[in-house]
């Protein structure tokens, strides 16, 4: 299995997600921050929460770091109601 960049799929991930966002009307920046910056935060404190063995398992990880993103796309894909 090749190796794959996981770092960089989060953030083209947040950055469709953002054009998406401004596609129906939302602040794309708003859009990409909110998607990427509450996963590093999470993810450091995973080890205090669920111990550091647990942590360091991928089916932990994973679904904890495209928690925020995922949450961000079912906004984005809702049309802003115009004023």
């Amino acid at each position: 299995m090749e190796y794959v960049n996981l770092p960089l799929v989060f953030l083209i991930g947040c950055a469709l997600i953002a054009l998406l966002a401004r596609k129906n009307g939302h602040s794309g920046y708003l859009f990409f921050l909110a998607a990427m910056l509450p996963t590093v935060p999470l993810l450091l404190l995973l080890p205090h929460v669920v111990g550091a063995s647990q942590a360091a398992n991928p089916v932990i990880r994973l679904p904890l770091a495209f928690l925020a993103p995922a949450i961000c796309l079912l906004c984005a894909l809702k049309r802003k109601r115009g004023a």
